[in-house]
């Protein structure tokens, strides 16, 4: 019977004292787990998310503040955003956005939000099932996350988003947050394709149309990212075969 593994990461100013009163009262609790203290739920970044994947996660659970109470003032509204779009990387890479969840609205009811955690990951399977893949070896898959979510513009859009939206921009403007939204999922998405690309060509060059045949896209929609790689010099001509240009990611 498949026991899922599930990461909590509960936040120091909230969560946590839940957690502590479990301990100290000796409630029960049915399921073997150890919370992981954090200073905000904001301080989980895609690196650890990622990683906590990568070590044989089948769900992260994310338990911050009740929105507008944050110690920080925008540290749950920063995992909020980031969790938004590690969800959608989870989505483009074809395993379910909800292997990922953050908990904002209760931050003392810590055994029903993990234990409806834990059912909704034990019904969706071993992490990797969606797509058909064991669970060594979607590993690999996860290096496309840290590829596009390490990407410089895309922390600093998530980084200044509540500022730009609720503030000004340079410009003394205030963002529409829906636009800004759309924005950053574009943008995520530019760089999705561009972290394919990095990781089909690490060992070998491959065309242009090579790669659009393999990832299902329009040779058009590569050839632009492969402009864009080699712009920030990211991907390189390398050869050409019956001349047709080859590229390979630079890393």
């Amino acid at each position: 019977m498949f026991e899922p593994k599930i990461v909590p990461f509960v936040c120091d100013w909230c969560s946590l004292q839940s957690a502590d009163f479990i301990g100290i009262t000796r409630l029960y609790f049915p399921k073997k787990v150890s919370f992981i203290r954090v200073p905000c739920s904001g301080r989980i970044n895609p690196e650890i998310v990622t990683n906590a994947f990568k070590n044989g996660a089948d769900g992260v659970l994310v338990m911050g503040c009740e929105k507008g109470s944050c110690n920080y003032r925008t540290g749950n509204f920063q995992a909020e955003r980031w969790s938004h779009a590690y969800k959608l990387v989870l989505e483009l890479m074809g395993l379910s956005p909800d292997r990922l969840h953050l908990n904002l609205e209760s931050d003392t009811e810590i055994l029903t939000v993990y234990d409806a955690f834990y059912e909704k990951i034990k019904n969706l399977g071993p992490i990797g099932s969606e797509i058909g893949k064991t669970k060594e070896k979607v590993k690999d898959l996860f290096e496309l996350a840290d590829l596009t979510l390490q990407d410089e513009d895309i922390k600093w859009l998530v980084g200044r988003e509540w500022t730009l939206v609720t503030v000004e921009d340079a410009y003394g403007e205030i963002r529409n947050e829906e636009d800004f939204k759309k924005m950053l999922e574009e943008r995520i998405k530019q760089e999705f394709l561009i972290a394919q690309i990095t990781y089909l060509t690490r060992k070998g060059p491959m065309s242009t149309v090579e790669l659009a045949e393999k990832l299902n896209r329009s040779p058009k929609e590569v050839f632009s990212a492969l402009v864009e790689m080699q712009r920030r010099e990211k991907a390189q001509l390398v050869d050409f075969v019956d001349r047709v240009p080859r590229f390979q990611s630079v890393r």
